[in-house]
């Protein structure tokens, strides 16, 4: 079974580009018998300096932990031991950078081994399983969303106070915290046939476009999935738009052939410095444990506390 994989990115209206990415070595056959074939994609906190520093750090990081993988070691022991190893480095990064907030990223990883799927997740990026024209999300954003629409269900707060809360898309959980609890993963495997995909996702892509519109750069060879992806995002012109990366993996036995690359079929944006500072609007975190508390201890309300 070979891996073809692919990927795309771009700055969109940012000042700087703040995803990283990177994919395991697909000539190491000794090491992918027992390890599979690795991609991990990272998004800095553009509400934190040097998101950018967080992103290239967790990324190198994280592959380099996975690589000392041991045949007698699980695929999912080795995703988590990798970003414990991320997270730490970041951590260390901040330090040395001499920045009290410190810095953080969101981490998605996806291994693929022996036609199963196994994934890692820090943050809100995605992580997607595309089978017979389906497009499914396997991991669970670490948003504020969660917390407020618990409450809801105690009925602590209304539904519609949920729903507009202005924290919303605030992060729970990113690489870089220093006590990192919220890590979603799955320990069983997941079946991935070959033919079918797996795609890894900044929010620039899906926050920007609807369901309908992924589904439909969804067609053609899957390694040209991550461009149309990019293109179509771009073609949105959103005047915020954030960075977008797209890395797509997919399991083939031969019949997909070679894909050739075609030319952008779109109008590049403008550059990131026409859009004024103020108008772009940054990732944000806040700390899930004092929520907890401060919900638990406030039947008749929701109090809250952030940081960027």
């Amino acid at each position: 079974m070979r891996y073809l994989a692919a990927h795309a990115q771009h700055i969109g209206a940012r000042r700087y580009q703040q995803d990283s990415l990177g994919l395991a070595d697909p000539l190491n056959r000794t090491f992918m018998a027992h390890g599979g074939f690795l991609a991990v994609l990272c998004d800095g906190m553009g509400g934190m300096e040097h998101g950018d520093v967080a992103s290239e750090t967790a990324v190198r990081t994280f592959l380099d932990a996975y690589a000392h993988k041991t045949p007698g070691e699980s695929i999912p022991a080795a995703l988590e031991r990798s970003a414990r190893a991320a997270n730490q480095q970041v951590i260390e990064a901040a330090l040395k950078l001499g920045l009290k907030e410190g810095v953080g990223t969101t981490l998605v990883a996806a291994a693929l081994h022996s036609g199963s799927l196994y994934f890692i997740s820090v943050g809100d990026s995605a992580v997607y399983h595309v089978r017979g024209g389906e497009l499914i999300m396997v991991n669970r954003p670490h948003v504020f969303a969660n917390l407020l629409d618990q409450a809801a269900d105690r009925g602590q707060i209304s539904r519609s106070e949920a729903a507009r809360h202005p924290e919303r898309e605030s992060l729970t959980s990113f690489i870089g915290i220093h006590d990192l609890q919220e890590i979603d993963r799955n320990l069983e495997p997941r079946p991935v046939a070959a033919g079918e995909t797996v795609l890894l996702a900044s929010d620039g892509m899906f926050k920007t476009l609807e369901a309908p519109e992924i589904l439909a750069c969804l067609s053609g060879h899957p390694q040209s999935w991550p461009q149309n992806l990019v293109w179509r995002t771009l073609d949105r012109r959103h005047p915020a738009q954030d960075n977008v990366t797209v890395v797509s993996i997919t399991p083939d036995s031969g019949a997909l052939g070679e894909w050739a690359p075609q030319p952008p079929h779109t109008t590049p944006m403008a550059p990131p410095e026409a859009v004024p500072a103020a108008a772009v609007p940054e990732k944000r975190w806040v700390l899930a444990a004092v929520f907890l508390l401060l919900m638990a201890a406030a039947f008749s309300g929701l109090w809250y506390f952030s940081a960027r």
